[in-house]
């Protein structure tokens, strides 16, 4: 007996016929075996793209083949039906980041087997002013790497087009001044970058705070106060058990639910690699408020 009694696979046709087909013939078997009905949609522009999303509101469960952009586009129209369905994340992007933190295999085929006989877990979703994100929102450092990576690089490089441009413009981040306010506390800082985290991977980089987890009900709120080389051995320190985060100079954790950042001028707001906000910003937690599918051993 199938599992889902409908489910609809959503996938962007613009990749090219010979990749989507090749795509396809990975995950299609696996995962119709275990609906009763299974609609796969291909679009070719993001209009497209929104219209079959909403339209696949009515399913059981909406596999989205794809990257951190079309789970982040996916999200913000369906923020709009009465229920989401389930999620099943098939990874086909560059980085694939939110697929990183729910352990989902990267491979096709497997990441189509994983979830399919997995478990549906409830996530954490983070509203930022008007849209959502569902991995990561950052300032400063983060933004300016993705708006400097080279079009030519990144369809070269891929994903290390992202260490190349990120490893250029740290060397050229200044510090700004944030006013941040978390649950009601007011902090002034200095950094260079601030990370607000739901998930625990950006650009393929697994954050070394190995509590990060999105259905912990908490953001996970990351400064960095220089582009030094202290400041590196710092981020890398916080993987060990024996580091206090309070005793760190150049890099600053925080947790909380609801968030409020100001700059002094209007800066770009990276959200799941998407940038399009600027500050000021207002974000707050809605705890377990999506499920996907994700496999056994992820929980």
């Amino acid at each position: 007996m199938p599992r889902f009694k409908h489910g609809v696979l959503l996938f962007n046709g613009q990749a090219g016929q010979a990749s989507a087909e090749q795509s396809l013939s990975q995950v299609v078997p696996v995962i119709a075996t275990h609906c009763h009905q299974l609609t796969i949609v291909q679009t070719f522009s993001a209009e497209e793209f929104k219209n079959a999303c909403m339209e696949a509101s009515y399913a059981d469960v909406l596999f989205l083949m794809g990257g951190d952009g079309t789970l982040h586009t996916a999200v913000q129209v369906l923020e709009n039906v009465d229920e989401f369905p389930i999620i099943g994340l098939l990874p086909g992007g560059t980085c694939n980041d939110f697929a990183r933190t729910l352990g989902i295999p990267l491979a096709l085929n497997a990441a189509a087997h994983e979830i399919v006989n997995g478990i549906v877990r409830d996530i954490d979703i983070a509203q930022i002013n008007d849209n959502l994100f569902m991995n990561f929102a950052g300032i400063g450092l983060i933004t300016e790497a993705s708006e400097n990576i080279n079009p030519d690089l990144k369809g070269k490089y891929g994903k290390l087009s992202y260490f190349m441009s990120a490893l250029q413009t740290f060397k050229q981040s200044e510090p700004f001044p944030i006013y941040l306010e978390i649950d009601g506390i007011s902090y002034d800082e200095h950094a260079v970058m601030i990370l607000v985290m739901n998930g625990k991977s950006i650009g393929t980089h697994r954050f070394p705070l190995d509590d990060i987890d999105p259905s912990d009900g908490v953001l996970d709120v990351l400064l960095i106060q220089s582009s030094t080389m202290l400041a590196i051995r710092e981020w890398f320190s916080l993987a060990q058990t024996d580091v206090i985060p309070d005793d760190l100079t150049n890099v600053t954790h925080y947790t909380g639910q609801h968030i409020i950042i100001r700059t002094e001028e209007p800066k770009n707001v990276d959200t799941d690699g998407e940038i399009y906000l600027q500050t000021p910003i207002e974000i707050k937690l809605k705890p377990k408020s999506i499920q996907f599918l994700v496999p056994v051993e992820s929980e």
